[in-house]
């Protein structure tokens, strides 16, 4: 516990900074956003950003007056937060194509706005629950709480903006035929840019972790027994949990694991809900019947039928779609 409480101080202090970027990323935006759904969305989230940034000072002005010093572990945490910084930069390059096109650029520029919220704000969600965590082994109940509150707005924004995207995206795409047909056929290369950068950016929002594992995640603590997915789930052993895990939806895992955490706390079943959260290979493929899935694995791009693969053998392992897939040319 004396490790976790030297680093809480250090790990506060990163999820101000985030939050803090944050907002000014919002407030940038802001100035070239039009109004509209779009821009109290982003007015409402600077906001937010700004007033987790007051609660996290509030919180450090009463802990570091009990004498907390940069230690060892201090500085390596910088080290770490800088490291962790370095993705985001990447995350934030254009694609080379969308440079060369000749998209309305208003409507490209703010579908690249709307991909650095979405990203910045998935790299703040991530500072947060690790500051959770460490706030949770150093038995501070007050920054737990502080940081859980924040987390939870910060999955909230991570859906709204994850929406944003794709609107912007198709919004994007359909300025950029309009264009060509004002233009004619040598504006092609404009709307065929968009199309890549839209592709692009549909498949970041995808894979980005923790874009699925949020959604319909409800509070814990008011989960009843008989809403679970699993039958008799407090009766049941850990192993046979362990047992039924692989077989549940995204929502479900969601719905299981916090229920879990609030209540028995038990670190193995924890831990299998963790490594089983993870995007679908599409939309809505929890919801879908195995024949449905072979069906439509008949005109899957090839990026889908890996993911096909993958998904199954680490969830239900349905020899009917795992045999489709395998047929699929690669």
């Amino acid at each position: 516990m004396a490790v976790a409480t030297d680093m809480l101080v250090p790990a506060l202090r990163e999820v101000r900074e985030a939050k803090e970027s944050l907002a000014d990323r919002f407030k940038a935006h802001l100035t070239v956003t039009p109004p509209g759904e779009y821009r109290e969305v982003l007015e409402r989230r600077m906001g937010d950003a700004r007033g987790h940034v007051y609660r996290i000072d509030e919180r450090l002005a009463t802990l570091q007056p009990r004498g907390v010093v940069p230690t060892v572990l201090g500085n390596a945490w910088r080290l770490t937060e800088q490291a962790a910084r370095l993705p985001i930069d990447v995350a934030m390059s254009v694609p080379g194509v969308v440079l060369r096109g000749r998209a309305t650029a208003s409507e490209q520029q703010l579908l690249k706005n709307a991909e650095d919220e979405y990203a910045v704000t998935a790299l703040a969600l991530a500072v947060c629950r690790a500051a959770e965590r460490i706030a949770q082994e150093a038995e501070d109940a007050t920054s737990s709480e502080l940081l859980s509150s924040i987390r939870r707005d910060d999955e909230e924004a991570l859906e709204e903006l994850a929406n944003s995207v794709e609107q912007h995206a198709e919004a994007a795409v359909a300025a950029a035929e309009t264009a060509e047909t004002a233009e004619g056929p040598s504006a092609g290369g404009a709307a065929q840019a968009v199309r890549d950068w839209s592709s692009w950016l549909r498949e970041t929002a995808e894979r980005m972790p923790g874009a699925d594992r949020f959604l319909g995640a409800p509070e814990g603590a008011l989960i009843a027994e008989d809403e679970l997915p699993i039958p008799d789930y407090r009766k049941l052993s850990t192993r046979a949990v362990l047992d039924r895990l692989p077989h549940l939806s995204q929502s479900d895992l969601a719905t299981v694991g916090v229920y879990e955490r609030f209540h028995a706390g038990r670190a193995a079943v924890l831990g299998k809900v963790a490594e089983l959260l993870e995007p679908v290979p599409w939309p809505g493929y929890d919801s879908m019947t195995a024949n449905e899935i072979v069906k439509r694995l008949g005109d899957a791009e090839p990026i889908h039928v890996r993911r096909v693969l993958d998904y199954e053998r680490r969830h239900q392992a349905r020899s009917t779609i795992l045999k489709a897939a395998e047929r699929v040319p690669a």
